[in-house]
C-alpha cells in the first residue's frame, strides 16, 4: 500500500507508551480509537473504516504494551485494501532495555514480522538492537538513542518546562528501519478540563537518521495529556492521512510492587 509497516509501528510504539515524568502520575489504560479519513486527505484513498486498540500496563520491572491497528481503505482507482498491524513490547524500568514483537497482515495475509531486543548503556554511549526475526539482523544505535517510554517521558518533561522543540534518535522496534530521528514540536499548554489534566498538542516528524533534511517519512500529531492518555490523532502516511478519535477509555490497575 506504499507505506512501510515500520511507520505504522511507529504510531503504536512511539506515541502511547508512558513512564513517570515530573510530579504527574501517568495512567495505565486501555483505549479504543475510531479511525477515519482526514478532511485534508490527498491521493487515491476515498474512505477508511477501522480502529486502534492500545493497552498500556505498568509492571514492577517496567512497562508492557499491546496494540492493534486495523482498517479497510476504499480507493478511487483499484480495489479496497485491508491492513492489520499488531505490536507488543516490554521496556525496562530504567529505559535501557526493550523487547519487541511486530506482525503485519496485508489483505488478511502475513506481510511482515519482526522480533528482537535492544539495549542502550545506562551510562550513555552506543547501543544495539538484535533481531530474532529476521535472524541475524542487527542495528547499531547511536549514543543518545531513546526507546519509546523514555522518549515520551522526555517530551512531557520538556512540555512541563515550557520548551517547544525536541529532536532525538528513537528506536521503536517496528522493523529493521525503525531507528529514526524524531523531531517534536510542542504546542502551548492546554488547560485542565474537568477531571482531565493539562495537555499539549504534539507534532512528531520521523526522518531517516542519515538525512534529517529530507521530507519526513511519517508524521503524527495528537493531544497528549499529562497522564499519558492521547486523543485527536492525525496520522500522515504521505499517500493518505487518517484521523483517530478516542471512543472508549478503561483504566487499568497499578501493581503492588512492595
Amino acid at each position: 500500500m506504499g507505506t512501510g509497516s515500520a511507520a505504522i509501528a511507529a504510531l503504536v510504539a512511539a506515541s502511547f507508551f508512558a513512564g513517570s515524568a515530573g510530579a504527574t502520575e501517568l495512567a495505565p489504560h486501555r483505549a479504543v480509537y475510531r479511525l477515519s479519513l482526514a478532511e485534508n486527505n490527498p491521493g487515491n484513498v476515498t474512505a477508511v473504516r477501522g480502529g486502534l486498540v492500545m493497552e498500556w500496563k505498568k509492571a514492577c520491572d517496567g512497562w508492557t504494551s499491546n496494540q492493534r491497528l486495523a482498517f479497510q481503505a476504499d480507493q478511487a482507482e483499484g480495489a479496497p485494501f485491508l491492513y492489520d498491524v499488531r505490536f507488543s513490547s516490554w521496556e525496562s524500568v530504567d529505559n535501557d532495555e526493550l523487547r519487541f514483537s511486530m506482525r503485519s497482515f496485508d489483505d488478511g495475509k502475513p506481510y511482515e514480522e519482526f522480533r528482537g531486543e535492544a539495549v542502550v548503556p545506562p551510562e550513555g554511549g552506543k547501543g544495539k538492537a538484535v533481531f530474532a526475526i529476521p535472524s541475524g539482523e542487527s542495528v547499531d544505535l547511536p549514543a543518545g538513542t531513546l526507546f519509546p517510554t523514555q522518549h515520551i517521558k522526555t517530551l512531557i518533561a520538556a512540555a512541563e518546562r515550557g520548551e517547544h522543540f525536541v529532536s532525538v534518535p528513537v528506536f521503536d522496534g517496528g522493523g529493521i528501519d525503525s531507528l529514526s530521528n524524531v523531531s517534536a514540536v510542542i504546542g502551548k499548554q492546554l488547560p485542565a478540563d474537568g477531571q482531565k489534566p493539562v495537555s499539549w498538542s504534539i507534532h512528531l516528524a520521523y526522518h531517516n537518521l542519515s538525512d534529517v533534511t529530507e521530507e519526513p517519512e511519517f508524521q503524527l500529531a495528537f493531544k497528549l495529556r499529562a497522564d499519558g492518555i492521547t486523543d485527536d490523532m492525525t496520522l500522515d502516511y504521505g499517500e493518505f492521512v487518517l484521523h483517530g478519535t478516542l471512543d472508549r477509555l478503561e483504566p487499568l490497575t497499578v501493581p503492588d510492587c512492595r
